[in-house]
C-alpha cells in the first residue's frame, strides 16, 4: 500500500538529481565570463529567493521549524560558496568528485545522529560512491596551497548529506513553499555579504551566453531540483534519497564532457560506472523489499 508514495518520491529525487547536476556546468560558463565564485553562488540563489520571499510568512506554530530550516540554509550557503570556490581553482573533475562523496557521508550522518541503521546493501552502494570518489581525486594533480580549498569543498557533501537526513523525516511538516522560502533566505544571509566583502571586479556577465547562464544555474540548477526535492524526499527514506541523489555526479561530469568539450579520461568513466552500479544495488533492494510485502 505505501509503496507508490515512495517509487514516486525515488522519481522526483531522481528528476532533482539530473538539474543539480547541472551546477558545474552552469558554474564554468560564468567562471569564463569573469565572474567569481562569490558572484556565482550568490545568482545561483538570489531569484529565487526574490520570488520565495512571497512564501516567508509563517504561522506561529511552525517558527520553530522554520527556524530549523533557515540554519539549514546558512549552512548550506557557506558550503555552496566553499564548492564554487574550489570548482574555480580545483581541476573541475576534482572538486566534482568530493562534492559527490555527499551520499557516504549520509549513511555515516544518518547511522549517528539520526538512529538510521543502514542496510547491507546500502553500506555496499555507499562504499562503491566513494571508491568513485577517490578514483579522480588525485593530490598530485592538485596545486601547492589547495589545502583550503579542498577542506571548504568537503563541507558541501557534509551539508547536504544532513540535508538528505534531516528533510527526509522533517520535525514538522510545512508547506514546502514555506520551507523554499526560509531555506533561500538562509542562503542569502551568508552569500550577499561574502560578495559585498570580496568587491568582486565583475558583478554582471558581458555576454547572452552569460545572462542564460545566470537563468539556468538560478532556475533549472537550483530552484527547480529544490522544489522536486522537497516534494520527494518525505515520499522516500534518506537513504535513497542519498544514493539516488549521487546520479548528479554522472550528470556533472557528461554534461562537462559532452556541453564543455573537457576530457574525461578511464578514472573518470570508471567512477560513473560504480555510481549506477550503486544505484542498481539500491533498485534491486528495494524490489526484493517490495516483492516480500507482496508475498
Amino acid at each position: 500500500m505505501n509503496s507508490k508514495p515512495a517509487i514516486n518520491g525515488q522519481y522526483l529525487i531522481l528528476m532533482s538529481a539530473f538539474f543539480y547536476g547541472l551546477n558545474p556546468f552552469f558554474a564554468q560558463l560564468l567562471f569564463k565570463e569573469g565572474l567569481g565564485a562569490e558572484m556565482v553562488s550568490l545568482y545561483r540563489f538570489i531569484l529565487p529567493a526574490l520570488f520565495f520571499t512571497f512564501f516567508l510568512r509563517t504561522p506561529q506554530i511552525n517558527w520553530p521549524e522554520a527556524s530549523r530550516t533557515l540554519l539549514l540554509g546558512i549552512a548550506s550557503g557557506v558550503s555552496i560558496f566553499g564548492y564554487f570556490h574550489a570548482l574555480e581553482v580545483l581541476p573541475a573533475a576534482t572538486a566534482i568528485l568530493i562534492y559527490y562523496t555527499y551520499p557516504v557521508f549520509s549513511v555515516l550522518i544518518g547511522w549517528a545522529f539520526f538512529s538510521r541503521e543502514p542496510s547491507q546493501n546500502a553500506l555496499i552502494s555507499a562504499a562503491l560512491v566513494a571508491i568513485a570518489a577517490s578514483l579522480t581525486v588525485r593530490p598530485e594533480s592538485l596545486p601547492a596551497d589547495a589545502l583550503f580549498s579542498v577542506c571548504a569543498c568537503f563541507l558541501a557533501p557534509l551539508v547536504v548529506a544532513t540535508q538528505v537526513q534531516y528533510l527526509s523525516n522533517p520535525r514538522k511538516k510545512i508547506p514546502t513553499t514555506n520551507r523554499m522560502a526560509w531555506i533561500t533566505l538562509g542562503h542569502i544571509i551568508v552569500l550577499l555579504p561574502i560578495a559585498i566583502w570580496s568587491s568582486p571586479a565583475q558583478v554582471l556577465p558581458v555576454s547572452i551566453t552569460g545572462l542564460l547562464s545566470v537563468l539556468g544555474i538560478a532556475l533549472v540548477a537550483a530552484a527547480l531540483p529544490q522544489v522536486l526535492f522537497m516534494l520527494g524526499a518525505p515520499r522516500s527514506c534518506a537513504d535513497k534519497n542519498a544514493l539516488t541523489g549521487s546520479l548528479e555526479l554522472v550528470v556533472a561530469l557528461l554534461s562537462g564532457a559532452v556541453l564543455l568539450g573537457e576530457h574525461l579520461d578511464q578514472l573518470e568513466v570508471t567512477a560513473m560506472v560504480l555510481i549506477v552500479l550503486a544505484l542498481f544495488i539500491k533498485q534491486v533492494e528495494n524490489k526484493s523489499k517490495e516483492g516480500a510485502l507482496a508475498g
